[in-house]
């Protein structure tokens, strides 16, 4: 009996080391870098930027880090935009589903489920956005659709200003729902 159990025991013993020796450890806490790790974090938060003391956004998300020796604040779990004019009055709404916010210069890049809203109807849907902060402008350099009352136009790029009224569209295509006369 005792032979078979040492048996046994030599037979499952390369077993036992190949799949202890293939477990990871987790890092210890002092291999981590540290410029991986956020300085500060926060969940449902809300980030005000100014513009020479003026409301220019608020930007709310489900997440926020920020990483002082990058410069950057990440936003992610769906963030919400609101963007004001220069009176302070709100003129659109952008919502994404994650984005960074650049420290130095207060610009924002949105990604995923790009969505802005402007206050009179008109939107704007993208895969990836930029606020110029600088500028005040909306900026896009992947594929956009862009729909007002009458009119649904895709275009490769898009530069705008925040009420979407004012806009550059490139290699613009679509259709319209305007009527329009023709003359004999």
């Amino acid at each position: 009996m005792r032979t078979s159990f040492v048996g046994l025991l030599l037979i499952m013993l390369p077993f036992f080391i190949f799949h202890c020796s293939s477990l990871k450890e987790e890092p210890a806490a002092s291999e981590l870098n540290r410029e991986d790790l956020p300085d500060q974090e926060s969940w449902q938060s809300s980030i005000f930027i100014t513009k020479e003391g003026r409301r220019v956004a608020i930007i709310n998300a489900g997440y926020i880090a920020s990483y002082q020796k990058k410069q950057i604040t990440v936003l992610s779990d769906s963030i919400h935009v609101d963007f004001y004019d220069n009176d302070g009055n709100h003129n659109s709404i952008l919502t994404a589903d994650e984005g960074i916010v650049y420290n130095q210069t207060n610009n924002l890049t949105a990604t995923g489920n790009v969505y802005v809203v402007s206050d009179s109807g008109i939107v704007l849907q993208t895969k990836e956005l930029r606020w110029d902060n600088k500028r005040q402008k909306i900026v896009s350099e992947v594929p956009v659709i862009f729909t007002t009352d009458t009119d649904t136009l895709l275009g490769d790029s898009f530069i705008s200003d925040p009420t979407l009224k004012n806009y550059e569209l490139r290699n613009a295509r679509g259709y319209s729902r305007r009527v329009i006369k023709l003359e004999k």
